[in-house]
């Protein structure tokens, strides 16, 4: 499945299409799901959720709209109470606080992630986990990273995802980053795929991993020529033409960005 997601990601081409678009693929019928029962699960997701420290919000596909975003949005990030009780109402409201830069690439990373799931034969659809860090205002006013993790939790009486829930916590690293890191992960098996599309001109060549990879495991240019008979000089004109090509000061930028961009793994 890893090879398949990864030679996924390389073929896809960018298309005009909103998640909303990708949603309305499921074709959910209102014959097809019982509201009488989430408001059930909800009421228990409500009670966790006033035990838990999380961040926790649902997403009802099938109307397309937010269904449940916990206090703790109030708390942490400084919604306002009002807003967040009521969040059915509240259109686009928990994306105000995150990065104007890191939303734009949550939409692409969630219309990649539908059209790679559409991809998948309907058994397989709902099997995938989403992680992400991103950057968000802090009730201070600060931007911090969070990790959000999203996944289906409720499907129709025809197996499509009908409810998704997300469940946000700050992330113990809080090093500073221009790029949102993604994982996606199958729940079944607990493989873990590709974590993003690579622009065309940060792909590194077989050699180019092969090496910054040698770099994080901590070997040095020296060492990486005798492990790979390659001369010194060529190791080094690898290393400089990584950073040109990742757009970063020195390796350990260069490794963090290749490992947000999913190139190691």
């Amino acid at each position: 499945m890893k090879k398949r997601f990864i030679h996924y990601l390389c073929s896809m081409t960018t298309k005009k299409i909103t998640p909303k678009e990708l949603w309305a693929r499921q074709q959910i019928s209102l014959l097809d799901v019982d509201y009488d029962l989430w408001n059930e699960r909800r009421a228990s997701i409500q009670v966790f959720s006033q035990m838990s420290q999380s961040c926790i919000f649902t997403v009802d596909v099938f109307k397309e709209r937010y269904d449940f975003a916990s206090d703790n949005f109030a708390h942490i990030f400084g919604y306002n109470p009002t807003w967040i009780k009521t969040i059915r109402k509240q259109g686009d409201l928990l994306e105000e606080r995150i990065h104007p830069d890191d939303r734009a690439q949550l939409i692409e990373h969630q219309i990649e992630h539908g059209q790679f799931i559409y991809s998948l034969p309907q058994e397989q659809r709902n099997d995938y986990q989403q992680i992400f860090q991103i950057r968000m205002l802090n009730a201070r006013q600060e931007y911090v990273n969070v990790i959000s993790r999203h996944q289906v939790i409720q499907k129709d009486r025809n197996g499509k995802a009908w409810m998704i829930m997300g469940v946000m916590d700050l992330s113990p690293d809080q090093t500073p980053t221009e790029r949102i890191r993604r994982t996606v992960i199958n729940r079944k098996t607990g493989e873990i795929l590709a974590s993003a599309v690579v622009p065309a001109d940060q792909r590194l060549t077989k050699r180019e991993k092969e090496i910054l990879l040698l770099i994080r495991q901590g070997f040095l240019s020296k060492e990486i020529a005798y492990k790979l008979n390659l001369s010194i000089y060529t190791v080094n004109n690898h290393r400089k033409n990584i950073l040109v090509k990742l757009n970063v000061d020195n390796v350990i930028e260069a490794i963090n960005r290749a490992e947000s961009l999913g190139i190691l793994y």
